[in-house]
């Protein structure tokens, strides 16, 4: 982070800051440190596995002094909608150039111009992205603009006043970082939206900008490394590396 973070005059998404140590934060103290824990992340979908490593993480970073505390995190429901709606109209929109002209893939054999995009495009995308350059086409298309993505925009902004109110109470907010464990490589694929409910955890922080921190705190039966997910405010960092190395520090080597 120390290596990549700071101002690039030709990036008009990066921003300066005053202080880029990072490292500093390496330390084994989370004394009076406030954690919450969104009671909306641990409901239904959430495996039992999962919820016992995560909350027994929160118990061993309460036992280093920290004041951990549950709340309610609204809008929780309406991430992965908002999410999947605002992230496919920027795929179908940013895709858009990749038609077989000046870069990326084109097809070798072509009658045409528009057998060229046509085949180009169907050979050149797969199964995924051209779901979503399908959706974000629908969203972004006359009629449902309004109805689907400035919806979503609307919802993006809510959520992340969600968080605001969260971190005027909390240093960093703990939860899972998905439902389950890892799916068997290519089974997640055959039922998509099942595949994107996985993600409920880790998308808000997607939509509100803020800086998220995972660090494995256990196993399943299986076998299958559980991972505790930190939140932090916009440019804290520095608090969830401080939180993730003292859990480190007491977890120890994981094997």
């Amino acid at each position: 982070m120390e290596a990549i973070a700071g101002k690039d005059d030709k990036d008009s998404t990066s921003i300066g800051r005053d202080d880029y140590s990072f490292t500093k934060a390496l330390v084994d103290d989370v004394k009076g440190m406030r954690i919450g824990i969104p009671r909306d992340y641990f409901g239904e979908g959430l495996d039992p596995e999962v919820k016992e490593a995560v909350l027994n993480a929160a118990k061993v970073l309460e036992s280093k002094g920290a004041i951990v505390e549950e709340f309610d995190l609204s809008l929780v429901e309406y991430a992965i909608p908002t999410y999947y709606t605002i992230a496919a109209a920027e795929a179908s929109s940013n895709l858009e150039r990749f038609d077989g002209v000046k870069y990326g893939y084109r097809t070798k054999e072509y009658e045409g111009l528009h057998n060229m995009y046509k085949k180009t495009r169907s050979e050149g995308f797969g199964a995924e992205v051209k779901r979503r350059i399908m959706l974000g086409s629908f969203v972004l298309s006359s009629g449902y603009y309004d109805a689907y993505y400035l919806k979503a925009l609307r919802v993006k902004a809510l959520i992340k006043k969600a968080f605001d109110e969260a971190f005027a109470k909390y240093d960093v907010i703990l939860g899972p970082v998905a439902p389950t464990t890892a799916p068997k490589l290519g089974s997640s694929l055959s039922d998509p939206i099942k595949m994107y409910l996985g993600d409920i955890y880790t998308i808000s922080v997607n939509l509100a900008g803020l800086p998220g921190l995972s660090v494995p705190c256990g196993k399943d039966k299986n076998g299958l490394p559980i991972g505790l997910q930190l939140i932090g405010d916009c440019f804290k960092e520095n608090n969830l590396i401080r939180a993730g190395y003292a859990y480190e520090q007491a977890r120890g080597r994981f094997e």
